[in-house]
């Protein structure tokens, strides 16, 4: 079983950033997310990542074949302004 300092300062699974996260074990909150945050979607559990990819593909925003990043982003960025256009737009009351 793998020892602990009990009061950690770097991620002790990336060990690039600093500890967020005790338990299990202390980590940094991207290696945490990744390790152990899931979502409860219609009553099947699924690893957040996941949920944030089916999310962008039925939004037609995730990555297209031969699209750089930058292109993405700069179309994530379009997208995402749109959206908050048209939420921010919506009668209240």
């Amino acid at each position: 079983m793998k020892e602990y300092n009990s009061s950690p300062t770097w991620c002790t699974v990336c060990e690039k950033k600093r500890v967020t996260q005790l338990q299990p074990a202390p980590m940094c909150d991207s290696c945490w997310a990744d390790k152990h945050s899931v979502q409860n979607i219609g009553g099947e559990l699924k690893h957040f990542k996941q949920v944030l990819k089916d999310k962008l593909v039925e939004m037609d925003l995730w990555f297209k074949d031969g699209e750089t990043k930058s292109e993405w982003l700069d179309r994530m960025e379009v997208g995402g302004r749109g959206t908050l256009q048209r939420l921010t737009r919506r009668k209240k009351g």
